[in-house]
């Protein structure tokens, strides 16, 4: 990034400070948001107290797991009473506490700064147990606010999902769990998850996010959202039509300001610009949301700011652009406990120097959009219905909510699914057409792409954080320029051309090695066989060397006649890997993965790949590594005997192994691979190290870890 001399130093800007310091104070900033009437004086007195605070930790428990409650009971049994009224550098802390609007208690709260938390050997015990819990899928770190558009968007596990700005993924996680809401009934989900994001390399920090939550409905995709293309897929008629979603996340890049508790840098580089130049994308970002959300739909737009210019002028543009078609929805109801403020009415915009203008007439020509303005139908909008998320209500960071449904048809695809129902003919070619100048139209709701590099300067847009409030210490922010038109790099056409190799193809049902495994598996005819995928490089597709699975749904995507326009980055549950060299006994050499054996253990028809054993033969595969049989118990070394060589699925029957209720959240069943004389735990090191503190209160040494 480019670094600006006092002598070239925009106005309305704060004056740069010396490196590692940071003023937490910016006259421009107060003087911007007190003209907008945002608070009452003495409320914003308390406003801006509080963005001068750091930001409280926060963790949500996933919602998705049959363990949740359980998990919930470990930290209000375990933990919480070990933690009251602690001193460290002589301040007293509350122990962790419950967001009380966060449905059934599972979103917790700890007010210790960062710093201190390896200063009391409690709060570092609390805080090693969240690190272990969130790699192992159990609780994800997230900021307060982040959590929840996605408890707005109401998802049900039939729902098609697309989050339109998704990296890093905290809120994709949490849309993940929704989808997955009956995995206690062990149902595989009817529904779609698609995650987009237009960094190619920030795209696969969402891979990482649902590897966590082993989900087959995930297809994580690389495009920048506005030009989000369409792709046919077959409906349950064997019509083809244009995608379209049940619920759609328009989480756009912002200025950020909302941020301001984690991302100090903002306060020295704070201006009126950023939101400026970020006013045209958010809109386009939004408009594609619109399109490609179903007819009777929701769509949720959400920022980190608090800058009208990117919040109520965004959300006005996009109603007067859909035409009636989009409704804002009172969601007051909703979240009761979330205190909140209504949308603006009225606003005022600052130029980039930092002067206020009342209208478009008031500005050269080019300089500015109308749409950054109040309409002059504002009160027949009802913008009263947003959600303004200030940090001094709830202890949080700033975000704004915007709620919609689509009510009437927008698109061509929304008219053709109407005339469908009312038996009428529909000519799909004349849709087709339609839709490709629907994305069309996005890309021209407003001037050039071009023009806005010269508003927003790579150097000035790039400088500001996204949109993203999840905790700095979990994973690293976008930056708001990602989505925002700029010059193509040679990092960005190296992306091009990586993310152009080793698509996903589906396997055919009759492929030998779908067959070896359901013989030797003992798996059920009610497993689907058409549903493996595998990448398809030229030394994978030669070995096949993992086998993935995929929900009816994400098969539907990749059999679109026109799947190549989609850049996906990932999808698929690993079920199968190839192991390396083999005994002459063994049936089949794929082993069973951590990630898939929840999906498929309940298809195996037989026991003679399954075996149960005691606490005590659980703590020796956990301890030591790759144990000789005849270090079991005499019981369990007649049953390993028993088995067939190569994959098993390894159980522990937990009321009768413990003499009181097992306080772990990992589910019980793991996978092992079966020697001649020898087994073989396979999970990784960190959810064994997690097993062995929770269960044993020891940590499996290096040696036995290599």
């Amino acid at each position: 990034m480019k670094h600006r001399s006092r002598k070239s130093q925009p106005k309305g800007s704060a004056p740069h400070r010396p490196y590692g310091e940071t003023v937490k104070d910016n006259e421009n900033f107060k003087t911007y948001y007190k003209s907008q009437n945002i608070l009452s004086e003495q409320e914003f007195d308390e406003f801006y107290k509080a963005l001068q605070q750091p930001l409280p930790t926060t963790f949500r428990i996933t919602g998705s797991r049959s363990n949740k409650l359980q998990l919930r009971e470990i930290v209000e049994e375990m933990f919480v009473p070990n933690m009251q009224a602690i001193e460290v550098e002589g301040q007293v802390f509350e122990p962790p506490k419950p967001l009380s609007w966060y449905p059934d208690h599972l979103g917790w709260q700890v007010n210790v700064p960062r710093s201190l938390l390896r200063k009391s050997a409690e709060f570092a015990k609390f805080q090693k147990f969240i690190v272990a819990e969130t790699e192992a899928g159990n609780m994800s770190r997230q900021e307060a606010v982040s959590m929840v558009p996605p408890l707005l968007m109401d998802i049900q596990p039939h729902h098609w999902v697309l989050d339109m700005c998704a990296a890093p993924g905290s809120k994709t996680a949490q849309i993940i769990e929704a989808v997955h809401a009956n995995d206690q009934l062990n149902e595989l989900p009817k529904g779609l998850v698609v995650a987009n994001d237009a960094d190619y390399r920030r795209s696969h920090m969402l891979v990482h996010q649902s590897k966590r939550l082993q989900s087959a409905c995930f297809m994580a995709t690389n495009h920048k959202a506005q030009q989000l293309p369409t792709v046919h897929v077959l409906n349950e008629n064997g019509e083809k039509e244009g995608w379209q979603f049940d619920r759609v996340l328009c989480d756009v890049p912002c200025s950020g300001d909302g941020t301001l508790r984690k991302n100090e840098g903002i306060w020295n580089d704070w201006r009126p610009s950023n939101a400026l130049g970020l006013h045209r994308t958010q809109v386009q970002i939004f408009l594609r949301g619109a399109q490609l959300t179903k007819l009777g739909g929701r769509l949720v737009y959400s920022t980190c700011s608090f800058n009208p210019v990117e919040n109520e002028a965004v959300v006005a543009e996009v109603l007067r652009l859909a035409e009636g078609a989009l409704e804002l929805k009172d969601v007051s109801n909703e979240l009761p406990e979330l205190r909140r403020k209504p949308g603006l009415t009225t606003w005022k915009v600052m130029t980039k120097d930092g002067q206020f203008v009342d209208s478009i007439d008031d500005v050269p020509e080019g300089n500015l959009p109308p749409s950054v303005f109040p309409p002059t139908n504002v009160a027949d909008l009802h913008l009263e219905r947003c959600l303004r998320i200030y940090p001094h209500q709830q202890d949080t960071g700033g975000f704004f909510v915007a709620v919609f449904d689509k009510v009437k048809p927008m698109t061509a695809a929304d008219k053709a699914k109407v005339a469908k129902s009312h038996g009428e003919q529909v000519n799909e070619q004349e849709v087709e057409a339609a839709e490709a100048k629907e994305e069309i139209l996005v890309k021209s709701v407003s001037k050039e792409e071009e023009d806005q590099e010269t508003t927003t300067p790579k150097d000035e847009a790039a400088a500001t954080p996204d949109n993203t409030s999840d905790n700095a210490e979990a994973i690293p922010t976008k930056r708001a320029s990602q989505s925002g038109p700029k010059r193509e790099s040679k990092r960005q056409r190296r992306d091009v051309r990586q993310r152009q190799e080793a698509p996903f193809e589906l396997m055919p049902p009759d492929n030998p090695d779908v067959d070896e495994l359901v013989k030797c598996y003992d798996l059920s005819n009610e497993f689907p066989r058409d549903q493996y995928i595998l990448r398809s490089e030229s030394e994978e597709a030669a070995k096949n060397r993992n086998l993935y699975f995929v929900s009816k749904a994400v098969k539907m995507v990749l059999e679109s006649p026109d799947k190549d326009r989609l850049h996906i980055v990932n999808t698929g549950l690993r079920l199968f890997s190839r192991q390396g060299s083999l005994q002459d006994d063994i049936e089949s050499p794929y082993r069973l993965t951590t990630d898939g054996l929840p999906l498929i253990e309940k298809y195996f028809t037989t026991e003679r790949r399954i075996v149960t054993i005691t606490n005590k033969d659980l703590k020796v595969l956990l301890v030591e590594n790759i144990p000789k049989i005849e270090t079991f118990e005499p019981d369990t070394q007649k049953k390993m005997e028993k088995l067939a060589n190569g994959g098993c699925i390894l159980r522990i029957d937990l009321a009768q192994a413990f003499d009181k209720p097992l306080k772990t959240t990992l589910a019980m069943s793991m996978p092992i691979w079966k020697g001649k004389s020898s087994v073989n735990l396979l999970i990784n090191k960190q959810d064994k190290r997690l097993l062995c503190q929770r269960i044993y209160g020891v940590t499996p040494d290096k040696k036995s870890e290599a």
